[in-house]
């Protein structure tokens, strides 16, 4: 099984949790963590497109702060109960299923594409793929937001990380047990900072860096056509 076959495989057996489902509360910290950066960067009727939407959690936040707002996710059963949500609240949000390295969208579809710390599950080759795409779906000046973690920091002293990390790709091992539903690998990769910013920059310049928590990270690179 491949990393993308496996990554999906995990995500469809893990479903939606009170702490992914937008209809629960327990949700609501993932968002309000950005309460004082997003709301900045959206604009009214803006085209927003949450990568790696889930069950929707960034995609509803930013059509509540006025965007127009669409995901697009690989795991089948998080998208369901996505669309579930935004039937019952009659919601303008779209939620397509798809692979976020090959986007089913045409030039010029969206003024906005959020990363909501999901490049862990990207190859290097991946995110570079992904920016490729994103200069020709985003309009000129268009934003790419992509929230991460350094994993330079955030994996200091892990004494089995030596063990699991491939040098050459940057594919870390892991697992994962669901309750009642088994193990299930759970493969990411080592991203800091400086990777994430030299691939980008290779093709969408980078317009600034917050710091949202001590080892959390919004990175904001604007579309340039011109």
């Amino acid at each position: 099984m491949n990393t993308f076959d496996a990554i999906q495989k995990h995500y469809n057996a893990a479903g939606v949790h009170p702490t992914t489902d937008p209809d629960n509360p327990r949700s609501q910290f993932a968002v309000e963590r950005y309460e004082d950066y997003l709301p900045k960067l959206i604009k009214p009727s803006m085209r927003a497109l949450d990568l790696g939407c889930n069950a929707g959690r960034f995609t509803f936040a930013m059509e509540e702060m006025g965007a127009i707002a669409t995901g697009i996710d690989f795991a089948e059963i998080p998208l369901r109960h996505a669309k579930k949500v935004a039937q019952k609240r009659k919601s303008r949000c779209q939620f397509n299923i798809g692979d976020i390295t090959a986007l089913p969208y045409k030039e010029n579809a969206f003024d906005l594409a959020l990363l909501p710390e999901n490049n862990v599950y990207l190859s290097y080759q991946a995110l570079e793929n992904l920016t490729v795409q994103l200069k020709r779906i985003l309009s000129d000046n268009g934003l790419f937001v992509v929230i991460i973690h350094d994993g330079l920091v955030k994996r200091a002293g892990e004494e089995t990380l030596p063990e699991r990390y491939d040098v050459q790709t940057g594919l870390i091992g892991g697992i994962r047990a669901i309750p009642d539903k088994g193990v299930y690998a759970n493969p990411t990769y080592f991203w800091t900072i400086a990777f994430t910013r030299y691939i980008i920059e290779k093709h969408l310049p980078l317009e600034k860096v917050e710091q949202i928590e001590e080892n959390r990270f919004m990175l904001v690179f604007r579309n340039q056509n011109g």
